[in-house]
């Protein structure tokens, strides 16, 4: 019964002991992380178009969803007065409202729609405090905890 131990011991020692020495050298190679789906859009430079120069650059306008209200203005009383005009875009993963005065053209503000504060910062390229535009969370009428989005307002300063 002896040899049989030995044996057995033996075996299970060359069997845990192997380094692979005796095998192809595999580099590690890191695995390119996965595409983010497209790189995002440059927000702040869209702050200074016109809502014409927005669809160049974007494409055209999709169809609003139907039912869609902004939880900021949903609260507001009319006043007779035509709210802006709104227009959805979606470039490279963002959704994007922006809020424009269909006689001048001018873009009012955007919103950037989405849950996640951080991915929507980076995606939009957007900093806090920066000079030229305001960051201002957009929370949901319904669950005033859960984010709607990101409002992004130009900054008119007097040049």
């Amino acid at each position: 019964m002896r040899p049989i131990l030995i044996g057995l011991l033996a075996a299970a020692m060359g069997a845990g002991a192997c380094s692979g020495t005796h095998e192809p050298r595999r580099d590690y190679v890191p695995r390119a992380p996965a595409a983010h789906p497209q790189a995002g859009v440059d927000v702040p430079a869209l702050l200074n178009l016109s809502i014409d120069e927005m669809n160049a650059r974007l494409g055209p306008p999709l169809p609003m969803p139907p039912g869609f209200a902004d939880p900021t203005l949903a609260s507001e009383p009319q006043h007779g007065d035509k709210a802006d005009s709104l227009a959805l875009f979606r470039s490279r993963g963002l959704a994007l409202v922006v809020a424009y005065d269909n006689r001048t053209r001018q873009v009012n503000d955007l919103l950037l729609l989405g849950s996640n504060e951080d991915e929507l910062m980076s995606r939009a390229r957007l900093q806090l405090g920066a000079d030229k535009y305001l960051v201002l969370p957009v929370f949901q009428t319904q669950h005033p905890t859960r984010l709607f989005g990101l409002r992004v307002l130009p900054i008119a300063l007097n040049q």
